[in-house]
């Protein structure tokens, strides 16, 4: 039986159905809802790549269940900044030229 969880996501209220309340998060996020910043890595909680802010707080996207996302606030990459107004974390990384290994893209 199919359930909805609601959550704030990046600010916007959003819902997604889901079979399984256990499905990690990160599939909810990608799948249902179209995001892209969180990425799938090692599915171990282990490399980051999936991590995201759940009420202030990182958390492995890939082992954390949706179900416990229920009313929460999220925060995804896609929620930090704009390309107009860009968060302090992504200032710094243009004004230092900062470049990431892309392993995890």
């Amino acid at each position: 039986m199919s359930k909805t969880i609601s959550f704030v996501l990046n600010g916007r209220q959003r819902s997604v159905q889901v079979d399984d309340p256990e499905m990690p998060l990160l599939y909810a996020l990608r799948n249902d809802l179209g995001l892209h910043g969180p990425r799938f890595g090692c599915g171990l909680a282990q490399c980051g790549a999936c991590t995201v802010h759940v009420e202030g707080k990182a958390v492995r996207s890939c082992t954390f269940p949706v179900a416990q996302a229920a009313g929460a606030k999220l925060l995804t990459l896609e929620g930090l900044g704009t390309p107009e107004r860009p968060h302090a974390l992504q200032k710094a990384f243009i004004e230092e030229q900062a470049v990431q290994c892309g392993y995890c893209i």
